[in-house]
C-alpha cells in the first residue's frame, strides 16, 4: 500500500481495546477462531468457557483450544487457584514452568513417547508451547499417552495436524465420553463405516457428489452415526420410498427409518415381522368395523 492511500484509523480512546504487541508474530500462526477469542477475553476481561462459547457461536472445545493457543504463546495470564475462586469464572488452561515440563520428558517415558511421535509426525522439534498443550492434555486433564498418540494419528490421516487441531479433537472427543484408546478405536471404526455407508447413500440416490443440505445432513447423520442403521434397512427404505412416491426424498426415508428405529428393528427379519404383525392388526381394525356396521344395522 502507498503513502498516498495509507489510512489512520482512528478510535475513541475509551473504547479501544488494545492487544499485546507480541500478537502481531503470532497472526500467521493463528486461525480466525483463535483471533475471535482473543479480540471478545480483552474486550470483556473475563473467561467462563461455556459463556464465551455461546457469545461467540463457538464450540466449548473450539474456546478452550484457542485460550491453550494463547496461553502458551504468553499472550493471556493465568490467574492463580485464589484468584480464580475469587473472581469464580476463571478457568483458563494450566501453564508448566519450563523445568516441570523438562522433567516430565526426562523422567516419564510415557510423556517422552507421546512427544517424540508427535514430534515425528509435525516433522519438527518442539516449542514450549507444544510441550505445555501436550502436558496439559496428559498431566491436568488426565488423557492416557496411547489416545493422545491416537488422535494424533487421526489428524495427520484427516491431513489436519497441527497443535491446535489436536488439542481441539482430543478435547472434543474427551468431552463426549471418548477417553481411551479403546474407546477411540470404537469411535473411528464406527466414523468410517459412517463415511463409506454415506457413499453408498449418495450412489443408490444418485446425489453425486453435491453438498448435502443441514437437514439431509442431520438425517444421514442420524441414521449411520447416531441410530446406526444397518446399509440394509436404508436401501430397504428406499424401495419403499420409490414404490410409494416415485422420487427421491430423504424426509420421506427419514420417516420410515425413524419408525424403525423407534420400534427397535435393526435387521430385514425385525422389519418383515413388524409388516406382518401390522397387516394383522389392520385386519382385525377391518373386521371390527364391520361386525360393528353390521350389529347397528340389526338394531335399526
Amino acid at each position: 500500500m502507498s503513502e498516498s492511500t495509507r489510512k489512520r484509523i482512528k478510535t475513541p480512546n475509551d473504547n479501544t481495546i488494545l492487544l499485546p504487541r507480541e500478537v502481531e508474530k503470532l497472526l500467521k500462526n493463528a486461525g480466525a477462531t483463535e483471533l475471535k477469542v482473543l479480540i471478545y477475553l480483552f474486550a470483556t476481561g473475563d473467561y467462563a468457557p461455556g459463556e464465551t462459547a455461546r457469545e461467540l457461536r463457538l464450540t466449548v472445545s473450539d474456546v478452550e483450544s484457542a485460550v491453550s493457543f494463547w496461553r502458551g504463546a504468553g499472550i493471556i495470564e493465568l490467574y492463580t487457584a485464589k484468584e480464580a475462586k475469587k473472581i469464580g469464572s476463571v478457568n483458563l488452561y494450566q501453564t508448566y514452568d519450563a523445568d516441570i515440563l523438562s522433567a516430565a520428558v526426562e523422567k516419564d517415558d510415557d510423556f517422552k513417547n507421546v512427544c517424540d511421535m508427535i514430534g515425528d509426525l509435525l516433522g519438527r522439534l518442539l516449542n514450549k508451547n507444544d510441550y505445555n498443550s501436550l502436558f496439559y492434555l496428559y498431566d491436568y486433564a488426565g488423557m492416557p499417552a496411547d489416545f493422545i498418540c491416537g488422535v494424533a494419528e487421526f489428524c495427520s490421516q484427516e491431513k489436519k495436524l497441527s497443535m491446535q487441531y489436536i488439542m481441539k479433537t482430543a478435547l472434543g472427543l474427551h468431552d463426549d465420553g471418548i477417553d481411551s484408546y479403546e474407546k477411540l478405536e470404537q469411535h473411528l471404526a464406527h466414523r468410517e463405516k459412517a463415511r463409506t455407508s454415506t457413499g453408498m447413500l449418495r450412489k443408490l440416490c444418485g446425489l453425486g457428489e453435491r453438498e448435502l443440505t443441514t437437514k439431509e445432513s442431520n438425517f444421514v447423520s442420524n441414521w449411520f452415526i447416531k441410530w446406526d442403521i444397518p446399509f440394509e434397512l436404508v436401501r430397504l427404505s428406499y424401495e419403499k420410498m420409490i414404490n410409494a412416491i416415485g422420487k427421491v426424498q430423504l424426509s420421506y426415508m427419514n420417516t420410515i427409518l425413524k419408525s424403525w428405529y423407534n420400534n427397535g428393528y435393526k435387521t430385514l427379519e425385525d422389519v418383515e415381522k413388524g409388516d406382518a404383525k401390522e397387516s394383522v392388526e389392520s385386519s382385525f381394525d377391518t373386521d371390527e368395523f364391520f361386525e360393528a356396521a353390521v350389529k347397528r344395522s340389526r338394531n335399526t
